[in-house]
């Protein structure tokens, strides 16, 4: 399997549905498939001997919810599905969330007010914390 589907030259840009964020002053773009829905800033636990990518840990709804800072702000959190499992993102400040238009030839990347929007690789972001934990005293 290759890249995302692009549109074909000369046809009219699909539409994306997600949320739209800005991280760090950059524009950044979470698809509605992954993102579930925005809540305020959580209440975050450390963990000690936890990799830096890793914020800590929040209850959320019920549920030990692991958050990931993909930026340095904090004003809400960003609740995703990945791999089955909740993820919270904080770090990003909401701009908007809605259907976007496609950037032409780029599945990947959507448009809002003339300026591309980067997407926002779940499974990168999950993958890098994954790859710097550490093993605990257990695995020894």
């Amino acid at each position: 399997m290759g890249g995302p589907p692009s549109s074909s030259p000369g046809s009219k840009p699909g539409r994306r549905g997600g949320v739209l964020l800005r991280v760090d002053e950059v524009l950044c773009f979470i698809p509605a498939s992954v993102a579930l829905r925005v809540a305020p800033p959580p209440r975050v636990t450390t963990v000690p001997g936890s990799p830096p990518e890793l914020f800590g840990i929040t209850l959320y709804e019920g549920v030990i919810v692991p958050i990931i800072a993909i930026g340095s702000g904090r004003r809400e959190m960003v609740v995703c599905q990945h791999a089955g499992e909740l993820v919270g993102l904080v770090g990003g400040h909401v701009v908007q969330s809605g259907s976007f238009d496609l950037v032409p030839g780029r599945a990947d990347r959507v448009m809002h007010e003339g300026q591309p929007a980067q997407l926002i690789d779940l499974t990168t972001v999950y993958g890098r914390v994954l790859a710097s934990a550490r093993p605990g005293r257990w695995a020894r």
